[in-house]
């Protein structure tokens, strides 16, 4: 399966046409918004589990027309690593043996010493930003 571009097609309704409207077993959202969150919640089918690994710089709210007033069964789980240290060394393997590409994630790039700009663009998700790199 392919990854799904945001920009050229609704993730929502493309997962929901690919899983014929079952939706899926785990949904991972790491980019830290409300919007990628609910996103997520929407997908998932009965029984499923988001799992929650961004860091967000505002206020999350669970809105209850994502979970199906309750009735879905839903489980959230809110842990840097999810599986602990072991499934983060097999994720670590993966990006190693260069198996999957992670550039297109990194929209803006700084130096050590405009960390603070760095944190700022991310914290207000400005000018399109997904994930940050500080270079020292």
């Amino acid at each position: 399966m392919s990854p799904i571009d945001f920009r050229k097609t609704d993730p929502i309704a493309e997962i929901m046409r690919l899983t014929e409207g079952r939706g899926v077993d785990v949904a991972i959202e790491a980019l830290g918004t409300q919007h990628t969150f609910e996103s997520c919640l929407r997908v998932l089918k009965a029984g499923g589990v988001l799992s929650s690994l961004g860091v967000y710089s505002s206020k999350l709210s669970l809105p209850l027309d994502a979970i199906a007033a309750e009735l879905g069964d839903h489980k959230i789980v809110t842990t840097l690593c999810p599986g602990g240290k072991e499934r983060m060394r097999r994720l670590m393997n993966v990006v190693a043996a260069g198996r999957v590409d992670l550039k297109p994630l990194v929209t803006h790039r700084f130096k050590l010493d405009q960390i603070d700009q760095a944190y700022d663009l991310f914290a207000h998700q400005r000018d399109g930003v997904l994930k940050v790199a500080i270079t020292p």
